[in-house]
């Protein structure tokens, strides 16, 4: 769909800051607060914006999550359609991709011990064992969120990085406001007092200091990045000089395009994700990066998710 200028500039201040109010944009970006009003409100009707984050570490929280690729095998589209509603109702499982390339299912689990993980997935691999090939089961210790440059072709570095483990003690009020906000960081403080029965201004304090401890780290709207033009590449290196790394962080991480970074225990050696308008481009990103990197880059595969199901961080 076509997007104009201020449609963008909306879209960059949501992508920034999921909770931000209409009128902070509408001074932001010099639009009255009714136009910004119908323009969000347009975009999710539009399904533009699928929702809204809650950027949550959970692992300050003493979670782990594990990173599961799956592909069918002998099913029918009704089969698979059946998987992945189960999956999307399974609470545990807090990401579900459909994904094209060598595999076609994508999942994130976070437990607090391996055990935990045991439980849940031999509970559900037991359900789908006959229809899917399990490719891997890695653990991801980093997830660092790039802004969304390429809306307004601005620049920069800064990042999000959930990953950092305090273990962090929560009481169930916490809990119960980081799983609404997980379902939809927007919801307003009004209808989380509605929700839990509790005192706005006692919510508003809970949610500062969930901020400030580190377990909640940003807000974001979950873009549709299909209607907005753009394909979605998840990119893996194999390197032959693992100590390029570093080199190479600092290069994807001041691209437009690049949105993601990921480090996990069985991945490969270097994973990210790119947004970018595409096929071509994404040679040419590819390109650009083996000139500059040369021999230090081994093989690479790619995914290309197509429809993200499920995105909500503490879903439980």
């Amino acid at each position: 769909m076509k997007l104009d200028l201020k449609d963008k500039r909306i879209l960059h201040e949501l992508d920034l800051n999921g909770r931000i109010s209409f009128s902070k944009i509408s001074k932001k970006i010099r639009l009255s607060k009714n136009s910004v009003i119908n323009r969000i409100k347009g975009m999710e009707k539009d399904d533009i914006i699928l929702g809204y984050n809650t950027l949550i570490n959970i692992n300050n929280l003493g979670y782990t999550t594990y990173d599961i690729y799956l592909r069918f095998r002998d099913t029918t589209f009704e089969k698979e359609q059946e998987i992945v509603d189960e999956l999307i109702k399974n609470k545990s499982v807090w990401l579900v991709a459909r994904v094209q390339g060598n595999i076609d299912l994508s999942l994130l689990i976070s437990t607090k011990t391996p055990e935990g993980f045991e439980k849940i997935w031999n509970r559900i691999y037991s359900k789908i064992k006959p229809h899917i090939i399990v490719i891997r089961i890695a653990i991801l210790l980093e997830y660092h969120h790039f802004p969304r440059k390429y809306l307004l072709g601005s620049s920069g570095s800064e990042s999000t990085i959930i990953g950092a483990r305090k273990d962090y003690s929560i009481d169930v009020i916490d809990e119960q406001i980081l799983r609404l906000l997980s379902s939809n960081a927007r919801m307003s403080l009004l209808e989380l007092s509605e929700k839990l029965k509790l005192n706005p201004k006692a919510i508003s304090l809970r949610i500062k200091n969930l901020e400030k401890e580190k377990i909640i780290l940003g807000y974001r709207a979950n873009l549709n990045f299909r209607k907005m033009g753009y394909q979605y590449y998840k990119i893996m290196l194999d390197l032959n000089d693992l100590e390029i790394t570093t080199q190479l962080y600092e290069h994807i991480k001041i691209h437009k395009n690049v949105t993601y970074f990921d480090k996990f225990i069985g991945g490969q050696d270097f994973e990210f994700d790119l947004e970018i308008e595409s096929f071509d481009g994404f040679v040419n990103f590819m390109e650009e990066l083996k000139k500059k990197f040369g021999k230090a880059i081994g093989n690479h595969a790619y995914l290309n998710p197509t429809i993200i199901y499920k995105s909500q961080y503490f879903s439980g």
